[in-house]
């Protein structure tokens, strides 16, 4: 897993406030049922998610990341007894303290694999720590067979400097199971720059049945509500403060994010 989350903890936060990103909370939100259950969170961050658990009813939150900069902003905003941060790599197979979880979660993590074999690492690491019948939920990039065709076509409707919530992808090179990315956006505390991979989706399916997952595998995508513009004040503080209603209508055809959801 990457370090570079160290050196951009406070450029990411910023990608965190943009209206795409509080869509992708509301999504999340539409098919994680945390009431009364233990959740892990993968790749935390600073408490984006690991927080928005706790307001929706679950009963402990445990997150983790590799990032010590990221965790220490999630530490210092932290004022709940039934929270928790670890650091680690969660791509390693690791038995964290609280577990095993009815939910794990994992925002942007997958699209940190740069083979099959990397992720059946991440999916075993997830498995370690669910419990029978629980459910894996993951944030990752669109599901798509030809994800170079998908990043091209994206920039084409996206252009900068609106492109996904001021967010820019490129490739920039070639892997057996997919393509390399770079992500990038202007923010108002400076320029955002980070790496990682978008794999095939018949890639991260066979990763999660190679490494043990059984239960049926789900996907979803960018979905928009259908009275977002009209009342965004009731999903975000700053849910439209950098989208108009033209951006929002590109989601329908090419989306920003897929949701994947698998049981053990």
């Amino acid at each position: 897993m990457s370090t570079q989350y160290n050196t951009i903890q406070g450029l990411y936060d910023e990608l965190r406030k943009t209206t795409i990103a509080i869509i992708e909370r509301v999504n999340v939100r539409s098919i994680s049922n945390v009431e009364g259950a233990a959740v892990l969170d993968l790749a935390c961050g600073s408490g984006f998610y690991s927080y928005s658990f706790l307001r929706w009813g679950a009963s402990k939150v445990v997150g983790v990341h590799i990032s010590h900069a990221m965790l220490e902003e999630a530490r210092r905003n932290s004022d709940e007894a039934n929270i928790n941060f670890i650091e680690a790599d969660c791509s390693e197979a690791t038995a964290y303290s609280g577990g095993p979880f009815d939910i794990v979660f994992a925002a942007w993590l997958l699209n940190y694999a740069s083979s099959k074999s990397e992720m059946v690492d991440m999916y075993r690491n997830v498995l370690l720590n669910l419990k029978p019948g629980g459910k894996f939920i993951a944030v990752t990039p669109p599901p798509a067979q030809d994800p170079a065709s998908l990043v091209e076509l994206e920039c084409r409707l996206r252009p900068l400097p609106t492109a996904s919530g001021g967010l820019y992808t490129t490739v920039t090179g070639q892997v057996d199971d997919g393509v390399a990315i770079h992500l990038h956006k202007d923010t108002a505390v400076g320029d955002l720059d980070f790496d990682c991979f978008h794999l095939r989706k018949d890639v991260w399916e066979a990763a999660a049945k190679e490494a043990g997952f059984g239960g049926e595998i789900e996907w979803d995508v960018t979905d928009i509500p259908s009275d977002f513009m009209e009342d965004p004040g009731r999903y975000g503080e700053n849910a439209s403060g950098d989208a108009s209603a033209e951006e929002l209508a590109t989601y329908k055809e090419v989306p920003h994010y897929g949701l994947l959801r698998i049981t053990k």
